[in-house]
């Protein structure tokens, strides 16, 4: 008895701080307080890619506190340092809207947000694209980015997940341990520091200005804590900080996890429809990053069976006969490292895709959610097999890591294995390996492998672990 009472005045004490550091927060001044009814200049510019980047792309920004007009991207093969008459050509946006507001965030003193989505097509491949944004007789200065090879060159992307803040150390462990997920997530949700994902910006722009074959930038999903706007409004400000001293925007590859429920997801990043005529928005797509070089998206959160199951075969079947390298992204693991194997909702994805991979002898698959590093072995028919498909993952754009009180599971066992530490992937494809990196919030380097291709004639591969 006495233990318990302990351990119910710890609780109490615990919460009483945390009310008192509360107070003290609401207290300081808002930096949103700087954003005037005149601010009205584009912002959050954003460049997206998804089925064809090497002659397609979205630019998207943002404007605050009316929609405005003369919503027009200006965009060339030169740089005209911002001298809009001189861009070769201009484009208005496909789509222009409000961004969905709660009370939440009217009362943490959200402006109203509004998107704007304007599509870039018939592009050159392998082409520095220069872009100004223009809303409301404002622009932005100008920008570039590259679009995808339509040769065999080398080429590296950015792969990481998981950069919401909030959740497993906004309070101490007697408390969260007794806490489910659920509960856990919204337990001061607005007051957990960004640092760790606006440091984890820093390690992505580092890699992007030291290593200019860096071409986009796949995200698992999990942004922020919520896509409600009060959430996403940060996100965007830190993903600044990911743009280069010359003004080089990575585009992204964007994925659905289960913090993006809201409506603020679909209004902030809009892919449009398919070449075929499939709307996008279903978040499950293949990006052919080159002829040699495709990423498929898929979405865990939505059925896995039905149509995606469907589109997954034939997207599989297709690029196992056309491309060397056949890359897979997506949110819920199939291996988790630290969360429940049994939980239903990896079951069903071990169900649903991991055959499918197997059958069609996918190269590399990068998991998210469990918010530690990991790299399986190689997993075929669910055991160990030099044949099989690597796992990595899951997670450490800035999200708290989980500890890890587990390390015997077969499938993190040598050559894998699996650590608490925040971590972002450079991962690059070239004629003759698939190389493999993950880099932590110093910049040091977390694991490095490389990946032979498989032959031809047969499942079985390489690997082969450089260091860790």
């Amino acid at each position: 008895m006495q233990r318990i009472y302990s351990l119910l005045y710890g609780v109490s004490a615990c919460l009483l701080l945390i009310f008192a550091a509360c107070q003290s927060l609401e207290r300081q001044e808002n930096p949103l307080d700087q954003l005037t009814e005149q601010a009205t200049e584009p912002i959050h510019v954003r460049v997206l890619w998804t089925e064809n980047p090497a002659n397609h792309a979205i630019v998207s920004w943002t404007t605050l506190h009316k929609l405005g007009d003369a919503h027009l991207v200006y965009y060339d093969t030169i740089s005209h340092k911002g001298d809009l008459p001189a861009y070769a050509h201009k484009v208005a946006p496909i789509r222009n809207g409000k961004i969905s507001i709660v009370d939440e965030d009217i009362e943490k003193g959200m402006p109203q947000g509004f998107f704007h989505h304007s599509e870039l097509n018939n592009l050159e491949p392998a082409k520095a694209y220069y872009f100004v944004v223009q809303s409301n007789g404002k622009q932005t200065e100008e920008f570039y980015f590259r679009t995808a090879p339509d040769d065999n060159r080398p080429f590296g992307i950015i792969w990481g997940s998981d950069s919401r803040a909030g959740g497993e150390r906004t309070l101490p462990d007697i408390v969260t341990n007794a806490l489910p997920d659920a509960i856990e997530d919204i337990v001061l949700p607005d007051y957990t520091p960004h640092q760790a994902r606006q440091s984890m910006n820093e390690v992505i722009a580092q890699l992007v200005e030291d290593n200019d074959e860096i071409i986009a930038f796949a995200h698992g999903a999990d942004y922020s804590l919520t896509s409600e706007w009060r959430h996403m409004y940060w996100w965007f400000e830190d993903h600044e900080e990911i743009i280069t001293k010359d003004n080089r925007l990575l585009p992204l590859i964007i994925s659905q996890g289960n913090h993006e429920v809201e409506a603020g997801f679909k209004e902030n990043f809009y892919l449009d429809k398919s070449e075929e005529g499939r709307n996008l928005d279903t978040f499950y797509y293949n990006t052919d990053l080159s002829p040699e070089v495709s990423l498929i998206t898929l979405n865990t959160e939505i059925s896995v069976a039905g149509d995606q199951h469907e589109w997954l075969e034939a997207a599989l079947a297709t690029n196992r006969k056309e491309k060397k390298w056949v890359m897979v992204q997506y949110h819920r693991p199939a291996y988790p490292a630290v969360k429940s194997f049994m939980r239903q909702t990896f079951v069903r994805v071990r169900k649903s895709f991991v055959p499918l991979f197997e059958k069609y002898n996918v190269d590399l698959v990068a998991e998210s959610d469990g918010h530690v590093l990991k790299r399986t072995l190689p997993i075929r028919n669910n055991k160990p097999d030099t044949s099989g498909i690597v796992y990595i993952g899951e997670g450490g754009l800035g999200v708290p890591q989980r500890p890890v009180y587990d390390s015997a599971r077969w499938y993190v066992q040598a050559p894998g294995f699996v650590q608490s530490a925040h971590h972002v992937h450079v991962i690059r494809f070239s004629k003759d390996s698939l190389h493999v990196q993950a880099i932590g919030i110093d910049g040091e380097v977390l694991d490095d492998f490389v990946r032979e291709p498989r032959a031809k004639s047969k499942h079985a591969f390489r690997t082969q672990s450089v260091s860790r």
